[in-house]
């Protein structure tokens, strides 16, 4: 072989080999992505089965805590019902800053119709309702309706499931139906 030849063929030599290698890298990347992409779709399976438990949790807590708070026969009772939802710091905001917890019988009733929660989840632990409802309260036998919206915020807590962890009263609809 003449030094030329001889150069062109480990020159084709080399390009073959590169070639061959190039192929087995590119194939190699394809079976990554094959498995990067199965793994994605059971993270996403997982992620949305845990999403949709905790969602439907808080949820029911906020749910179970509006009921409670918004009816009742007397003040006394209504905060007996909620205490088994609240942080410390949610049962402090329920009641006016000052006051003690009432423990008379007085002739308040409370319910509530309709309720429209509303909600924002700002991490897997916390999350934010705006819950818009009628109220009706009746204050010695003297009944008014009225369209309240209430922020709740609640945050989950290890070992007890979510919390009510603030309630704010943001306002009411007058002229709704």
């Amino acid at each position: 072989m003449e030094p030329t030849q001889k150069k062109n063929f480990v020159f084709l030599m080399i390009v073959f080999v590169a070639a061959a290698l190039v192929i087995m890298y590119i194939f190699s990347l394809r079976s990554q992505l094959q498995e990067v992409r199965s793994n994605q779709g059971n993270y996403e399976d997982q992620i949305k089965s845990l999403s949709s438990i905790q969602n439907t949790d808080a949820l029911k807590r906020n749910r179970e805590f509006l009921k409670s708070f918004f009816t009742y026969q007397t003040t006394a009772e209504r905060y007996k019902k909620i205490e088994p939802f609240m942080t410390d710091q949610g049962y402090k905001a329920t009641h006016p800053s000052g006051t003690e917890l009432p423990d008379s019988e007085e002739s308040v009733q409370s319910s509530m119709v309709g309720l429209k929660p509303f909600e924002y989840q700002s991490s897997k632990s916390e999350a934010e309702f705006f819950n818009e409802f009628k109220l009706t309260t009746e204050f010695n036998n003297v009944a008014a309706t009225e369209t309240v919206i209430v922020k709740t915020t609640l945050i989950y807590v290890k070992e007890q499931g979510w919390k009510i962890d603030d309630v704010e009263f943001i306002g009411q609809l007058t002229g709704r139906k």
